[in-house]
């Protein structure tokens, strides 16, 4: 599976794809300095991030400079080359002691070890997570048409499908087709 990425800057005449990887990010504040720098003082500017069929990660940062996150997949963000620009967002998860009664904590690890673990572990790796967890802002695109209950909404019915849900939010927004052209 393969990562895409790219950042759009908003000029007010419409989106352009800008010549910047995602990937030579340190951290979120290099991203965003990168993003501001290229999309100038005035500009909006997105960063897109997706892991093929897994999750998608957007970076808003405002004509304000207001920096807004969302994340589709919590656990696979963590589990990425990414993981470090997000580090703020994942560590703000509750930790498994607390979003679990202390009776039933470990339970289901018990009954796990129980399965055959061979076959289990490549249908695992093979399907996605229907109840992943989502992170950061949902309304990150509320102001150009896209609310937050529509945001998630999407994101629960094609969890499977990441590049359907960026393309639905860039539809609405207005950078569908420069992002299809950069792909």
């Amino acid at each position: 599976m393969s990562y895409f990425t790219e950042i759009l800057a908003d000029s007010g005449d419409g989106f352009r794809a800008l010549d910047v990887d995602v990937r030579d990010a340190s951290d979120l504040d290099d991203l965003v300095d990168t993003m501001r720098s290229a999309a100038g003082e005035d500009g909006e500017a997105i960063a897109v991030i997706e892991h093929e069929d897994e999750w998608f990660g957007l970076v808003r940062l405002s004509e304000n400079n207001e920096v807004k996150v969302f994340l589709s997949d919590l656990a696979a963000v963590e589990a990425s080359p990414f993981a470090e620009i997000f580090a703020d967002f994942l560590d703000a998860r509750p930790d498994a002691y607390e979003a679990e009664p202390e009776e039933d904590f470990g339970a289901e690890e018990v009954e796990a070890d129980d399965t055959d673990d061979e076959d289990d572990e490549e249908v695992e790796m093979l399907e996605f997570d229907p109840d992943a967890e989502w992170g950061g802002d949902a309304d990150i695109y509320a102001d150009r048409g896209v609310p937050a209950a529509t945001l998630i909404e999407q994101v629960e019915a094609h969890r499977s499908d990441p590049a359907r849900v960026v393309a639905h939010i860039g539809e609405t927004v207005g950078f569908a087709d420069q992002l299809e052209a950069a792909r």
